[in-house]
């Protein structure tokens, strides 16, 4: 197949070939190329055109120019008038008239059918009309969605359809017309009657049905259907519309048919039902129904003439509604709406604030039978009258009910009321209620008349059981009297009727014009209620005021009448009132009003007018001749205004007012007398016989609210600051219960001032100790101990607890100083301690260390530190037993006898002109230590020697008790401590230090005798440095018999004496300050150490291990170190040195720290504060590297380095610890890799 396909192939080419040949060796013998056209190809170059085109080619190819412009206007012109000729010589319909001759066309236009564009083809009458363009205008604006309603293949066919009867018929135009118009009437009904069926698909439903439809001719519809609605049975009215073509003149449109025919009482509603141009079903329907609610309205309001001739209920068109007024005057909020629903036919009632199942009921029985609107009207009018009683009254505190549950009203002149009334309870008087009784007015079917009455009510014998009606009585009104009388007569008297002019219908006394709204609020129940409300309250409180004896002036009135009061003529006398006082008081009390303020009427105000007053505060108010004190009670809703609580909160505050006047009666007696110091210290701020405010303080910024609480019974002190130091801590809040306590029991105010003034020095130093709970302290690592506990004894008792373990006494004495001793001691027995604390050896000598050195309490021979305190040479501690155990029935602060009026400083006076008798143990001896031991200001004598009083020339030398508080410091000069002998009971007997020396033991402050670079950044007091120091020795003696150490038996007291292997060491309190615990170390070769390396143990020892904060396993960390191979101990000896002094170390880059406790940012091996070395076949310890050169707005890079060394082989690496995710492993892999090269550098030596 292939081989002859090629030859097949081959044969056409030489074929091909061959007739080429023939072709010019035969036919073009003699034919030659023509010449180059020259001429043309210079024309197209220049020129760009062809002029040179041959004929032929041009008049086939290139059409004839165009007419033009004008010639176009003249030819269009001309058309114009042949088809304006050519319309008046033919006969044209009249429904054609709109029509446009323009361009050589005519346009005919016939709104909501079609518009047809014709033009003719020549000036020859017998030329054809040529119909150009047609448009159907029929639009379903409702269903059709924007779409054409008839197709594009329709209107061609329509279009030769009218063409051919152009051409035709004689009446070419008119036949145009029918044909085009009986088509767009077809289409037109067909649109509605699909807009019928989404109507009913869609909103109508069965409200619309279609009767019958005949395409292309009716449309018949039934709306307002009883028996599809299922109100009746049976033969029912239907109302049809239907809408058809004239069959008589097919050239009207579309005509509309309702049965049964459309009133004509409203001719423009009837001419709107009647034509559909707008075509749409919809609104036919609404125009055709509206004019049919028209018409039902209107048979209703006849119905309503013929029961009122007066009546003025008025038909709106907008929305078919009847506005029927049902209490006159009557606003259009307050009339009742009658509404036609246009669907249904169905009449809709509406009235504001009306239930919805009353319209519901009144809608069915006013649409079975229209005249029973009738008497619903004559209802809603009394329902509409409660309506207006209680809009009236809303913004009063009441509650209103149709009904009220009577246990006695079959008997009870309330039940022979109408049944039409409005029971208004007065909620702030819940015992007393006013009636409204509404009647109806003769021949005014839209009036009421109203009756008021006063009602009162006993309570049930249960909870829940009906009341009792006790008392009615009717209001009798006088409107003009009431509203423009200048005086009403309205104070309440149980039994006595109001008298006012009998007028059941209120009439406006000018006849101005007012709004239905503003007419309906009924001002005379407004009156009423006000009225009641204002003035019942007054007479409950009188009658509670009488039932307690209280005389009174009754109900008063103030302000013009406006205003109501009632003025107590007597205080009753106060329970337990000194008589002296009572009387002062009542002579001081000019008035007492009670008053009723705020909108709701529920806050008496008690108005006290003082005069005389005891006491004058700083403050510009209380500089006047007479003071007043305003007393506010709330009442609760739940409780009656003026009821019995009100009187008894009264008496209450009246009692706290005379309680706090006896105290500031005595102090104001005392004042002339006062010592000087108190009066520099204390003054004045606020007395307003409510409550007491003092200010106290070198800058008056501490102060002091003392008032009487009726609830305890007992004075309620609270302290505050002022000035400069407000929104600081007043430093007596530490103590407050015990002042609060102390002024119960003798309410002194001199006493009081006393005692603030010997505790504030104290309070503010002891407040500066921390009291923050730390961890780690101890072996218990997750434990918290709380540093220092403040624990307040007395008012001037302090008791310090230390982690616990330590008690220190502090008594707060006058003159400036106090009184110090170790707590774990009891006060009655020197040889028993207190339970939970442990006696701290050498606190004595410490103490004695901020003794004042011109103190006689410091000039004690060593011999009374020896032996136990005996009752005759040692009145301390009868002394501080005697405070603590007062005898009864004995008077604080009483003047001396023989001492011209002066009184002791240690005893502030309770009354200057008082006499009291002396006690017992104030005749027996003259020591200031035995004196009024029921005083906690009793001053302890060191000395033990007699003299007299303050003032008595037996005194011999300076005393820090004859200067100002807060005027001693401590000397720079202080003299080296003398040595004490130890005794276990010496810390037991007090020692006195003044506030300065106190405020110097107790603020923190650098380490003494350290150097600041070696102390550590934890700042402590002196007396934390103390205590904390002698609990790490503590510490150590536990962890020597725990740890391969040997103990050695020392007789100095408060030495600590162990050996290890190598060393001797001696540990005690520094000699010098008794803040530090000292390590003194003794090598026993002394050959394989260097001094320096000596005293930097001994330094790391005094300023890391047992310095701040006193850890003990710092201490437990240490004494592994102490117990390693001497070449081990002497290299952690270099690395403490490095942590010691970096300064010395310039060329390193980093700072080292030893770290004898796990911090907790090492890697998790073990809880961080556990002690961070081991040491057994190998070595584990930490190091802490801090970077030295670091940006100073960033933070220094520091990292934890665990190490290992082993012992037997030598090498020392970086422990493999699991590090934590998200540290970073760079700085380990760093160490690491430095330590390999160490050890590649320096190998190690078998056993070093």
């Amino acid at each position: 197949m292939i081989s002859s396909f090629l030859d097949q192939q081959a044969i056409l080419f030489v074929d091909t070939a061959d007739r080429l040949a023939s072709l010019a060796r035969d036919a073009l013998v003699h034919a030659r190329l023509p010449s180059f056209a020259i001429p043309y190809a210079i024309d197209v170059l220049t020129t760009g055109s062809y002029p040179r085109l041959p004929t032929c080619i041009r008049d086939k190819i290139i059409p004839p120019d165009p007419i033009t412009k004008i010639e176009k206007q003249a030819t269009l012109h001309q058309l114009n008038q042949i088809l304006r000729h050519r319309l008046v010589t033919t006969d044209l319909p009249p429904q054609l008239a709109n029509l446009t001759v323009a361009n050589g066309r005519v346009k005919f236009r016939v709104e909501g059918e079609f518009e047809a564009t014709l033009t003719v083809m020549g000036d020859d009458p017998d030329v054809p009309w040529r119909l150009l363009k047609l448009e159907i205008l029929v639009e379903d604006k409702e269903t059709g969605d924007g779409r054409a309603l008839v197709h594009s293949m329709q209107i061609n066919f329509i279009h030769q359809l009218v063409q051919s009867r152009l051409f035709a018929d004689e009446k070419p135009l008119q036949d145009m017309y029918n044909c085009l118009h009986s088509f767009c009437l077809s289409l037109q009904l067909e649109v509605l009657h699909s807009q019928t069926l989404m109507l009913i698909r869609e909103r109508w439903g069965d409200l619309v049905q279609v009767e019958r439809y005949h395409a292309g001719k009716c449309l018949s519809l039934s709306v307002w259907n009883q028996q599809v609605l299922g109100k009746k049975t049976g033969t029912a009215s239907v109302h049809k519309v239907t809408i058809k073509i004239d069959e008589n003149d097919v050239s009207k449109p579309l005509q509309i048919f309702h049965d049964p025919l459309l009133p004509a009482s409203d001719s423009k509603l009837v001419e709107r039902a009647t034509k559909i141009d707008h075509l749409s079903i919809e609104k036919l329907l609404i125009d055709s129904v509206h004019a049919r609610a028209h018409q039902k309205l209107q048979e209703l309001k006849a119905i309503l003439r013929g029961f009122n001739a007066n009546e003025n209920s008025s038909i709106e068109t907008a929305l078919p509604a009847l506005v029927v007024p049902v209490l006159e005057p009557c606003g259009n909020s307050e009339c009742l709406h009658i509404f036609v629903d246009l669907h249904s036919g169905m009449l809709q009632l509406m009235l504001y604030g009306l239930d919805q199942a009353t319209l519901d009921d009144m809608e069915k029985s006013v649409n079975d039978d229209m005249k029973r609107i009738i008497p619903w009207i004559q209802q809603l009018k009394f329902w509409l009258g409660q309506q207006r009683c209680k809009q009236s009254i809303k913004h009063l505190p009441t509650i209103t009910t149709e009904t009220l549950q009577l246990s006695n009203y079959s008997t009870h002149p309330i039940g022979d009321l109408s049944k039409n009334k409005l029971f208004i309870k007065l909620t702030r008087l819940p015992q007393y209620y006013i009636v409204v009784e509404m009647l109806e007015v003769p021949n005014k079917p839209t009036r009421l008349s109203y009756k008021y009455y006063f009602m009162s009510v006993s309570a049930a014998d249960r909870e829940d059981g009906p009341v009792m009606a006790c008392l009615l009585q009717q209001f009798k009104i006088n409107m003009e009297d009431m509203t423009f009388g200048p005086k009403i007569g309205i104070q309440l008297r149980t039994g006595t009727k109001r008298k006012f002019s009998d007028d059941s219908c209120p009439v406006e006394p000018k006849k101005t014009k007012l709004s239905g709204e503003m007419r309906a609020f009924n001002r005379i129940l407004a009156h009423f209620v006000a009225m009641c409300d204002t003035n019942m309250p007054f007479v409950g409180l009188r009658l509670e005021l009488s039932s307690l004896e209280i005389p009174h002036q009754g109900l008063q009135m103030e302000g013009d009448t406006f205003s109501h009061a009632i003025r107590i003529l007597k205080i009753p006398p106060c329970k337990g009132l000194n008589e002296e006082t009572q009387k002062a008081l009542d002579r001081s009390l000019l008035d007492c009003t009670f008053r009723l303020q705020g909108r709701n009427n529920r806050t008496w105000v008690a108005e006290l007018v003082f005069a005389n007053c005891p006491l004058n505060g700083t403050s510009t108010r209380e500089q006047g001749p007479s003071r007043h004190v305003y007393l506010t009670y709330e009442n609760l809703l739940s409780e009656p205004v003026g009821g019995r609580k009100v009187v008894d909160m009264f008496l209450n505050d009246w009692n706290s007012i005379a309680r706090l006047y006896e105290c500031v009666l005595e102090f104001a007696r005392s004042l002339p007398d006062i010592p000087a110091h108190l009066n520099i210290f204390s003054e004045v701020r606020v007395y307003n016989y409510r409550k007491l405010i003092l200010c106290y303080g070198t800058t008056k910024g501490s102060s002091i609210s003392i008032q009487w609480n009726s609830i305890h019974q007992k004075f309620h002190i609270s302290l505050g600051t002022v000035g400069p130091n407000s929104g600081c801590s007043n430093c007596h809040n530490t103590i407050l219960h015990q002042l609060q306590e102390m002024f119960n029991k003798t309410p002194n105010v001199v006493q009081l001032l006393q005692v603030l003034l010997d505790t504030q020095a104290p309070l503010n130093a002891i407040n500066k100790l921390p009291t923050v709970p730390m961890l780690g302290l101890t072996q218990r690592t997750n434990t918290a101990y709380q540093c220092f506990s403040i624990l307040p004894q007395s008012s001037t008792h302090i008791r310090l607890a230390f982690r616990n373990m330590y008690c220190i006494d502090i008594y707060c004495r006058s003159r400036g100083v106090v009184a110090i001793r170790d707590g774990a001691y009891s006060l009655f027995d020197n040889s028993k301690l207190v339970e939970g604390f442990y006696p701290a050896p050498g606190l004595k000598t410490f103490l004695n260390m901020f003794v004042d050195s011109n103190q006689d309490a410091r000039r004690r021979s060593v011999n009374e530190d020896d032996n136990p305190p005996s009752p005759i040479g040692g009145d301390m501690m009868d002394s501080l037993i005697s405070q603590l155990q007062p005898p009864p029935q004995q008077q604080p602060f009483a003047k001396q006898p023989g001492s011209s009026g002066a009184y002791p400083l240690t005893s502030p006076p309770t009354s200057y002109h008082s006499t009291v008798s002396q006690s017992p143990s104030m005749m027996h001896t003259q020591s200031p230590g035995t004196l009024d031991p029921s005083s906690p200001y009793t001053m302890v004598s060191p000395s033990g020697r007699t003299g007299n009083w303050p003032g008595s020339p037996q005194v011999a030398g300076p005393s820090p008790a004859t200067r100002l508080p807060g005027s001693q410091t401590m000397p720079t000069n202080m003299p080296p401590p003398r040595k004490l002998p130890q005794r276990s009971w010496a810390a037991s007997i007090p020692t006195i230090l003044t506030h300065s020396a106190l405020n110097i033991l107790l603020l923190p402050s650098p380490t003494p005798g350290l150097v600041p670079g070696l102390a550590g950044s934890y700042l402590c007091s002196p007396l934390e440095r103390f205590l904390g120091s002698v609990i790490m020795r503590r510490h150590l003696q536990r962890i020597i018999q725990q740890e391969t150490l040997q103990l050695i038996n020392s007789n100095e007291p408060g030495v600590i004496m162990f050996k290890t292997d190598a060393l001797k060491c001696r540990v005690a309190l520094s000699p010098k300050t008794n803040q530090t615990l000292q390590l003194k170390v003794t090598p026993e070769n002394a050959g394989q150490w260097k001094p320096d390396e000596l005293q930097v143990l001994e330094k790391f020892f005094e300023t890391r291990v047992a310095g701040p904060p006193f850890k003990a396993n710092t201490l437990i960390a240490f004494t592994k170190l102490l117990g390693a191979p001497t070449h081990i101990l002497r290299d952690c000896v270099h690395i403490m040195k490095l942590e010691l002094f970096p300064d010395q170390a310039t060329q390193l880059k980093w700072n080292v720290q030893f770290c004898l406790t796990i911090p907790p940012s090492a890697p998790p091996i073990a809880p961080p504060g556990t002690p961070a070395v081991v040491l057994k076949s190998k070595m584990l310890f930490f190091l802490q590297l801090t970077q030295k050169t670091s940006v100073p707005p960033q933070e220094p890079v520091s990292i934890i380095v665990p190490i290992i060394y082993d012992m037997a082989s030598g090498t020392t690496q970086q422990a493999d610890i699991p590090r934590q995710q998200n540290s970073s492993v760079a700085a380990p892999m760093m160490v690491s890799n430095i330590l390999k090269r160490f050890a590649e550098m320096n190998p190690p030596r078998q056993g070093t």
